[in-house]
């Protein structure tokens, strides 16, 4: 009895509350916009600790925020993104409800 992951996942999609979903979609999209900072930060050529002395965030919410499990505010994403060279742009658009698509809260854009 051997599954795909992705299976499973799909499976578990369509047995989520409303609630559930909505959780999911928000851990999507902190996740989306840690991935934009890795990649950004690492086209830099920087280290998590070297972000952190040149914006005065720490390593810790660095690392939090590129696993997107931290809550940053505004100003932190902002500085952040400002020492990367990009700027931050914010979005509330609740995309498709289908699997592929979800919420995008912000982006980093140049």
């Amino acid at each position: 009895m051997s599954a795909k992951f992705s299976e499973w996942a799909e499976g578990q999609k369509a047995n989520e509350t409303p609630a559930q979903a909505e959780l999911r979609r928000r851990f999507e999209a902190g996740f989306a916009l840690g991935l934009q900072y890795i990649e950004a930060r690492q086209a830099r050529g920087l280290t998590q600790r070297q972000l952190s002395e040149i914006t005065g965030v720490t390593q810790a919410d660095i690392s939090r925020i590129e696993r997107g499990a931290g809550n940053p505010t505004e100003a932190t994403l902002q500085r952040l993104a400002e020492a990367l060279g990009y700027k931050l742009e914010l979005v509330a658009a609740l995309r498709s409800m289908s699997s592929a698509d979800g919420l995008e809260i912000a982006r980093l854009t140049t």
